[in-house]
């Protein structure tokens, strides 16, 4: 068999409160892969953008990032 593939790519994961951040990696980890992109622009297409144009999409991104949102770099392992 072969060797495993990796994706780099980005995710968008959520704020957390105190409380939450001791459970961070469940919460990601739960969040991140519907939401993963190879580029930053598609994790923020992902994530609950329902289309539209530039303007649409720049709004969709502000709004979610003025609400704690970030995209951090994530990497997906594809076993053989």
């Amino acid at each position: 068999m072969g060797d495993s593939i990796t994706v780099e790519g980005f995710v968008i994961v959520p704020p957390l409160s105190p409380w939450d951040e001791k459970h961070r990696d469940e919460i990601w980890s739960h969040m991140g892969p519907p939401m993963f992109g190879t580029s930053e622009a598609e994790a923020w297409r992902r994530h609950h953008f329902k289309g539209g144009d530039a303007q649409a999409f720049s709004q969709h991104v502000q709004y979610w990032f003025g609400r704690g949102y970030r995209v951090k770099k994530a990497r997906i392992e594809i076993d053989p």
